[in-house]
């Protein structure tokens, strides 16, 4: 049988190593500077660290209520109101009556909205086809801000507007937008628009 013997030397070289190791190891997550001073009297020293913020590209934006509700702005003038060329408010804007909050916030340029419709050039459709439509110029939108202006409304879908940015390329616009009836045509006795019939009207806010 034979006897392998280690030399002290050895033992202590193998034991250093393995000490490195563990304090590599440990250190190696930490990224912190650090620095010392040292002396009799007042001493002073620094250490520095760098801040990062990722700050992603983004554009939201909101007309009605702030969640996944589609709110359903609803007109109906009474006998002695239809047809006199006097607006009618309505209901059903989260901000009363027919008015609905309107936002956009983004850092993606210059923003514009943009509206279209469901009605296919068509207008808002009676419930029977024989009653006709309402046309969508007689829905007006009015602004509380001019920085965040309406698009008017037409059957084809209408005008886009420019939203006045705070400072390019950063927009933070909040405002309301009022809607009423114009009331300026004798329509037939029915429910006109809703979805279902032409009265979706989408707006899509956008950027460069």
């Amino acid at each position: 049988m034979s006897h392998q013997l280690h030399s002290p030397s050895l033992i202590i070289f193998s034991f250093a190593a393995l000490l490195l190791c563990v304090l590599l190891l440990t250190a190696a997550p930490s990224r912190a500077e650090q620095t010392i001073a040292a002396g009799a009297g007042a001493l002073s020293t620094n250490a520095r660290l760098n801040f990062r913020v990722v700050m992603p590209r983004f554009l939201r934006f909101r007309v009605g209520t702030a969640n996944a509700t589609i709110n359903l702005i609803s007109f109906a003038p009474n006998a002695t109101q239809v047809g006199d060329n006097i607006g009618v408010t309505g209901a059903g804007g989260d901000a009363g009556g027919s008015t609905v909050n309107v936002g956009v916030w983004s850092n993606a340029g210059q923003i514009i909205i943009t509206p279209t419709n469901n009605s296919a050039g068509s207008g808002l459709r009676a419930i029977a086809v024989a009653d006709g439509a309402v046309n969508y110029n007689q829905i007006i939108t009015t602004p509380s801000s001019a920085l965040l202006p309406a698009p008017t409304l037409a059957n084809a879908g209408g005008t886009a507007t420019l939203v006045t940015p705070t400072l390019l390329p950063v927009t933070l616009r909040t405002a309301t937008w009022a809607y009423s009836f114009a009331n300026t045509t004798v329509p037939a006795a029915s429910t006109f628009g809703t979805s279902a019939r032409g009265g979706r009207v989408t707006y899509t806010a956008s950027s460069p």
